[in-house]
C-alpha cells in the first residue's frame, strides 16, 4: 500500500475518538475503567435495539431481554478489542462501535426468534434434497 493509499484510509480521530482508543488498550492506566465505560454503551446501545425489534422476539421481554443485551454487549466488546487497530478514524470512534452492538443484538434477536423451532425435514421432497446434496 502506498504513502497516500494509507491516508487515504485513515483520518485523524477527533479527540475523544483519541481517548478512547489509548484508554481501551492494554497497559493504560484507565483501561479497566474504560472497558466497563464501553460495556455500558454497548449494553444500551444493544438493548435500545433489541427493543426497538422487540416484535420479532415475541414473548421475550424484561429480565430475558436484558440478558440477551448483556449477552450482545458482551459479545461487541470482546470483538472491538481485539479489531482495535482496525479504528482507522473515518467516523468518531463510539460511532465505529454501535456498530458492533447493532450487529451482536441482531445476531442474538436472530437467534433467540429460531430457538425451539424446528424445521421438519419431510416435508422437503427427497429428491430436491439429494439433487443439492454437495458430493464429497
Amino acid at each position: 500500500m502506498s504513502a497516500m493509499e494509507a491516508t487515504a484510509t485513515r483520518a485523524v480521530p477527533d479527540r475523544d475518538s483519541e481517548q478512547w482508543v489509548a484508554q481501551l488498550r492494554v497497559g493504560h492506566p484507565r483501561h479497566d475503567q474504560a472497558v466497563v465505560r464501553l460495556h455500558g454503551v454497548l449494553g444500551r446501545v444493544a438493548l435500545s435495539e433489541l427493543w426497538r425489534r422487540r416484535r420479532q422476539l415475541g414473548s421475550v421481554n424484561g429480565p430475558e431481554l436484558d440478558d440477551l443485551a448483556q449477552q450482545a454487549a458482551d459479545d461487541a466488546l470482546v470483538t472491538i478489542l481485539d479489531r482495535l487497530d482496525d479504528f482507522r478514524g473515518l467516523s468518531r470512534f463510539t460511532t465505529w462501535v454501535y456498530k458492533f452492538g447493532l450487529l451482536e443484538a441482531a445476531v442474538k434477536l436472530r437467534r433467540r426468534a429460531w430457538q425451539g423451532r424446528e424445521v421438519p425435514l419431510e416435508l422437503v421432497p427427497l429428491a430436491r434434497v439429494q439433487r443439492e446434496r454437495i458430493p464429497a
